[in-house]
């Protein structure tokens, strides 16, 4: 069962994005994890003994689907009616974009990204990140943050990568940091629009 993995740079990142308070995200959350796996459903139960949460449970739904995160088809009851949260629907962007924070973007990147390439004729590796990351999770965060977690960029840069070795293009002699870092997947887009089509990409040496 797929669990989110959340820093707090992610959640503060998550309320930028879609301007939600802490406490919207913290109920998203909830719902999220006890629609994957009933046993989170005690995680609710807690939340709504504290009598504050409660008071203000059903106005917070309200803000939520108001901003689009819950959809406009689920009705939010009234006081006295039955609530049940497996009954919420949220926004499947929104769900994909949780998702993909947990580090799934990054993780993708990396096993589609060339291992080595051939820079100042020599073989070098193309992963390392350490230069500016304490670890591989950092990176992640960072990527994602980078393409604003849309999963459609996402999408793109990796069949551009794809394109890219299926091709033989020889552009990808840079680590995948500076790939990141420069935004190359726009001019891999370039190539493969045949913008770029009368210049030799095997004599690029940068790192």
């Amino acid at each position: 069962m797929k669990k989110f993995n959340y820093s707090i740079d992610d959640d503060i990142a998550f309320q930028e994005k879609y301007q939600i308070t802490p406490t919207e995200l913290f109920v998203l959350k909830i719902i999220l994890l006890l629609q994957e796996d009933t046993q989170d459903e005690e995680y609710l139960k807690r939340f709504l003994q504290i009598s504050d949460n409660k008071e203000c449970f059903r106005d917070t739904l309200q803000s939520l689907q108001n901003k689009g995160l819950i959809l406009k088809s689920y009705k939010i009851p009234n006081k006295g009616e039955t609530f049940n949260p497996y009954d919420i629907a949220i926004n499947k962007v929104l769900i994909k974009n949780m998702h993909k924070a947990s580090f799934d973007l990054g993780q993708e990147l990396m096993e589609v990204y060339p291992r080595y390439g051939m820079i100042n004729g020599g073989m070098v590796p193309l992963h390392g990140v350490s230069k500016r990351f304490g670890s591989r999770e950092d990176f992640y965060r960072f990527y994602s943050k980078i393409i604003n977690w849309n999963p459609e960029t996402h999408n793109k840069i990796i069949e551009l990568i794809k394109w890219e070795q299926a091709n033989n293009i020889g552009f990808l002699n840079m680590t995948v940091l500076s790939f990141v870092i420069d935004h190359r997947w726009e001019a891999l887009q370039d190539i493969k629009d045949g913008k770029l089509s009368n210049v030799t990409f095997n004599t690029i040496e940068s790192l």
